[in-house]
């Protein structure tokens, strides 16, 4: 018996022992650069005014961007990306469309494009459909998407109105599309006729529901929820102004002015994954991004003002937080900002630019390798 606890007590320390020796030699490997920690590389695709889509990846160590791939599409100024599918609008005038690419082993357009109200500026797929907000037609168009392939338009939900800003809202202008979290409603700005659309799909028939009344002469662009979707949050292109509005009520609680000029060219919003921090995009005239911070009870306090590129259009947040990339389209380039805990912004070294196409969207996506 006793012989027996004595061999297991041996067999015992080895073990220890050899788990020592092995946690030594991982250790010493890791300090020696034998094995290398994870790198976040962002693979980004970028819409132009121009004549190309383009595919980068960023390296977020050494900030360094690697082309992929382009392909030829005519004004692609939105895309996006579902799975191995790239969809991009094709803003044009009465020649507009919609592309479809396979992006899983390099850009392959999958289908010739597909006809769309005049100059879509935003596009989205929402159960198993692809819908284009139509800027200058003042329509939304339903196209379906079979093995991700985009068919002919089956539906173009047509809207009349105007506002009182002569030369910007003569007609309606449909400008993005947003689904609010937890119900089949779907909001559509319209910039031209100073209202928010809500829609819905009735037996697979994209239905106009009610309008949400925004302030007059503000010209409502894009949207934005929180994380708990009870507050909606809109960017006036033309006010400059950022609206917040109770959900589901869409109570208007809050006006703030985003826009320090008043140039009436706002452009986009989006909000920080920590849901801390709201920021804005403004053109025209003392370009630049708007910080707010988020309170409690969602209403919004401006804590800063960042300066960028010419035509700030879009922007976006990378998943972690920590970077902002802004297309200045007006300068041929993107921008990389640090967001800081205190969620301003810091201008890093980091920059793309385009020879003649005008960056107007940049979407990511994060890859660890």
């Amino acid at each position: 018996m006793y012989g027996t606890r004595l061999k297991n007590m041996k067999i015992t320390n080895t073990i220890v022992w050899a788990c020592g020796a092995l946690a030594v030699i991982l250790t010493c490997c890791i300090y020696f650069g034998l094995f290398t920690s994870e790198k976040s590389v962002m693979k980004i695709n970028i819409g132009t005014y121009g004549d190309h889509i383009y595919r980068y990846a960023l390296d977020t160590e050494t900030m360094e961007f690697t082309l992929l791939e382009k392909t030829e599409a005519h004004n692609a100024s939105y895309v996006i990306q579902c799975g191995s599918h790239i969809y991009a609008v094709s803003e044009t005038g009465a020649e507009s469309g919609v592309y479809s690419f396979d992006c899983a082993d390099g850009l392959m357009q999958t289908a010739e494009k597909r006809q769309t109200g005049a100059d879509p500026c935003f596009i989205m797929s929402y159960d198993g459909k692809i819908l284009t907000a139509d800027y200058s037609g003042g329509s939304v168009s339903v196209f379906p998407l079979v093995d991700g392939v985009i068919g002919d338009c089956i539906q173009q939900l047509q809207f009349t109105g105007s506002g009182p800003v002569e030369g910007r809202q003569e007609s309606p202008h449909i400008h993005q599309l947003k689904p609010v979290p937890g119900t089949d409603m779907i909001l559509a700005s319209d910039l031209g006729s100073d209202v928010i659309r809500q829609l819905r799909f009735e037996d697979g028939v994209l239905v106009h529901v009610a309008d949400l009344e925004c302030p007059s002469g503000c010209g409502p662009r894009h949207m934005e929820f929180n994380d708990a979707g009870d507050r909606l949050y809109c960017i006036c292109e033309l006010s400059g102004e950022v609206l917040v509005y109770d959900v589901p009520a869409f109570k208007l609680l809050q006006r703030i002015q985003a826009d320090e000029v008043n140039a009436g060219g706002s452009a986009d919003i989006h909000m920080h994954p920590s849901g801390k921090y709201l920021y804005t995009s403004h053109r025209l005239d003392n370009d630049g991004i708007s910080v707010f911070a988020v309170g409690e009870n969602g209403l919004l306090e401006k804590i800063a003002y960042t300066r960028t590129g010419r035509h700030p259009r879009n922007f976006m947040i990378t998943k972690d937080g920590s970077l902002l990339m802004v297309a200045c389209m007006h300068d041929n380039l993107i921008q990389v900002f640090r967001i800081a805990e205190d969620g301003t912004l810091t201008l890093t070294d980091a920059v793309l630019r385009f020879d003649s196409d005008q960056p107007s969207c940049i979407m990511c996506q994060e890859d660890v390798i």
